[in-house]
């Protein structure tokens, strides 16, 4: 799974998302959803979004489904002050603790990468329930992985941009995607292997790592749903659905 836009979305508001998740939540999944929309520039934008964030964890709670919200931190402030995006990231940690949901901070382009930690970093202590996606294709993930392992929120794994065939220097980038997951689950930490790779996710299964209570696989909305049951055979489907709205300021 890739970091970035052109994930499917599932319709045009949250409640198409909700009631979607709710569905697949009733079959066995667990869901992680996330509002895309538009840029979000400056600080008054970024409060749009994350008031829309709000409303979607609000709207998902009253469903009495926990669930997980993909965030941006881009989105909410970031890159117009690190302290406004942690400001609404701790808002948004907390309204989705009073229903039991928890909040994954997306992957973000490499520039970002630094600032993304940090803001991760400052409330991680204090609220387990945020969790963080690392890019194994980067070469900074190892580096990045020990300053998450101290931590207890999720840790959630993508490909990144480059395709995991491309080597960059250290071994081939589907040996680095392995010794990512298998660090993170033998940490005990919750780990999602968010992945449509067929031959990644068999090696995955053929070690073992999908039998541990802490993994998961993520995989996108619509994509491939009859991998997706052989997937749910074997270990545990978290499903990510997206919306894309007009940004309400």
């Amino acid at each position: 799974m890739k970091p970035g836009r052109g994930e499917p979305n599932v319709g045009t508001g949250r409640r198409d998302v909700v009631f979607e998740a709710v569905r697949l939540m009733y079959g066995g999944c667990g869901v992680s959803l996330a509002y895309e929309g538009s840029e979000a520039n400056d600080a008054r934008q970024c409060a749009a979004v994350k008031n829309e964030l709000r409303r979607l964890i609000d709207l998902m709670g009253s469903a009495g489904r926990s669930s997980t919200i993909s965030l941006r931190l881009s989105r909410i402030g970031m890159d117009v002050d690190e302290g406004l995006a942690r400001s609404h990231l701790e808002e948004l940690i907390r309204e989705a603790a009073v229903y039991g949901m928890s909040i994954m901070i997306h992957a973000e382009e490499p520039h970002r990468s630094d600032r993304a930690l940090a803001v991760y970093k400052s409330v991680a202590e204090r609220y387990p329930t945020a969790g963080f996606t690392l890019q194994a294709n980067l070469q900074r993930a190892e580096r990045d992985m020990a300053d998450l392992l101290p931590f207890s929120g999720r840790i959630r794994i993508v490909e990144g941009k480059l395709p995991l065939a491309v080597k960059d220097g250290r071994a081939d980038s589907a040996e680095a995607y392995l010794r990512l997951a298998e660090r993170a689950i033998a940490s005990g930490r919750p780990v999602s292997i968010a992945t449509h790779d067929e031959s990644l996710l068999r090696e995955v299964g053929r070690r073992g790592l999908l039998a541990a209570a802490n993994a998961e696989v993520e995989m996108l909305h619509g994509v491939r749903p009859d991998f997706q049951q052989t997937v749910r055979s074997v270990g545990r489907l978290r499903v990510y659905l997206s919306y894309y709205g007009r940004l309400m300021v």
